[in-house]
């Protein structure tokens, strides 16, 4: 939790550090667009924290922090599982994140993680502009 807690103050202080700079040269246009990118991003990582457990949102915040420290352009899109016992036993989904990312070519990756049965997961991943999601199966 700690380690997690140093991540987001790091994040926040280098966004300040951003709008400072801008400040700086006098770009309050580019203020205005980066706050707006913030703000979108902080939007998508709502799915994170709407109806998930609190040891799930952690997890799969988590998941999205390490995935955007490898420079991964990531989003959740749909969660639904009621245990994360199987994605911690095998590190899911930011393994299979990593492999898709390597063919990305720095697209932006959209996750979905479905509970198919207890016991068994169902990772889909795509890519922007791509129809047909990657799908892993991950179980116990």
């Amino acid at each position: 939790m700690v380690q997690l807690l140093r991540n987001i103050r790091h994040d926040f202080g280098n966004h300040l550090q951003v709008i400072s700079g801008y400040l700086d040269l006098g770009r309050s246009d580019a203020i205005r667009e980066y706050i707006n990118s913030l703000v979108e991003e902080m939007a998508e990582e709502r799915i994170i924290f709407n109806s998930q457990t609190p040891e799930a949102a952690l997890y799969f915040y988590q998941q999205l922090l390490m995935a955007r420290e490898r420079g991964i352009n990531m989003r959740f899109q749909d969660l639904q599982v009621s245990s994360i016992k199987v994605l911690e036993k095998h590190q899911e989904p930011l393994q299979s994140i990593i492999k898709a990312a390597a063919q990305a070519d720095d697209k932006r990756l959209s996750v979905s993680v479905r509970e198919s049965e207890p016991g068994k997961v169902q990772v889909f991943i795509s890519m922007d502009g791509e129809t047909e999601p990657v799908s892993v199966a991950v179980m116990e």
